[in-house]
């Protein structure tokens, strides 16, 4: 059966958990190559299920580490000559306030969640060039407007955002595309590995909502890529609600957000 997925080259970064795990098993269903970047790059395999003419390169990856980035672009099979989808998938998260968050928390969420990806992304354009291919960020609602309690999160999405729209303009004339996703609450262990406001590791449970899991997230994901249309894509009513009341009234929504998040930036130490 011919699909859009069939004999397509699919980069996927943070592809050992979470969403882009999910990805991998997804789209490894189809006759795809698939390049799978992550840390732990060893513990990427070829799911039971994947087509048999799956090729799967796992690549091991550090966004903190610009030496690790053009090491893994290095390492990419020789024979492939053309990228047609980049699901930029990998991050990281922070929570504190703008008034307690230690600067290394800014420099660690900008690297895993700005720098290292348009590193990447840079060093991968002349094979999206090739493919006239497309970035699949997968974002957050947290970088249409500034979250309080999440500024380092929220400005590192936001400035990513602004740099792959730049990207898609300036690019368009070789048919380079990006669309941007902001996922709801996903089951994933994001809030394990994130950062806390002094830099330790967050190690926080699930929010306290209705969760798409990591396989509805993928879906969603795929399906983005195949509508040349898009390029933001909200997915559920808070989604939508921000990105609309941003700019009809930004009043409105920040007593909202004060209002809903209270809890999560409150401090003894601002009052």
């Amino acid at each position: 059966m011919k699909d859009f997925w069939n004999r397509r080259v699919v980069v996927i970064t943070g592809a050992s958990s979470g969403i882009g795990a999910a990805l991998l098993i997804e789209i490894s269903k189809f006759p795809t190559t698939i390049i799978a970047m992550a840390r732990r790059a060893a513990e990427i395999k070829l799911p039971l299920d994947a087509h048999p003419e799956t090729k799967l390169f796992p690549i091991a990856i550090d966004f903190l580490d610009p030496t690790s980035i053009s090491d893994a672009v290095a390492l990419f099979p020789r024979e492939i000559h053309g990228i047609d989808v980049i699901f930029n998938n990998a991050g990281i998260t922070a929570h504190g306030r703008f008034d307690e968050l230690n600067m290394e928390v800014y420099r660690k969420t900008f690297a895993t969640n700005f720098f290292g990806p348009i590193q990447l992304i840079q060093m991968l354009l002349d094979k999206l060039k090739v493919a006239k291919g497309r970035v699949v960020t997968t974002s957050t609602v947290s970088a249409l407007y500034g979250i309080p309690g999440r500024a380092a999160y929220s400005s590192s999405k936001s400035a990513l955002h602004a740099a792959m729209e730049s990207m898609r303009i300036e690019l368009s004339e070789f048919g380079v595309g990006s669309v941007l996703v902001c996922v709801p609450y996903t089951e994933t262990a994001l809030r394990k590995s994130g950062l806390g406001s002094d830099g330790s590791i967050l190690d926080e449970g699930q929010a306290n909502r209705k969760l798409k899991t990591a396989k509805e997230v993928a879906l969603l994901l795929m399906k983005s890529a195949k509508d040349k249309n898009a390029k933001l894509v909200t997915i559920d009513r808070t989604g939508f609600f921000v990105k609309w009341m941003r700019n009809l009234s930004p009043d409105f929504l920040e007593k909202i957000l004060f209002k809903k998040l209270y809890n999560d930036f409150h401090s003894t130490k601002a009052v």
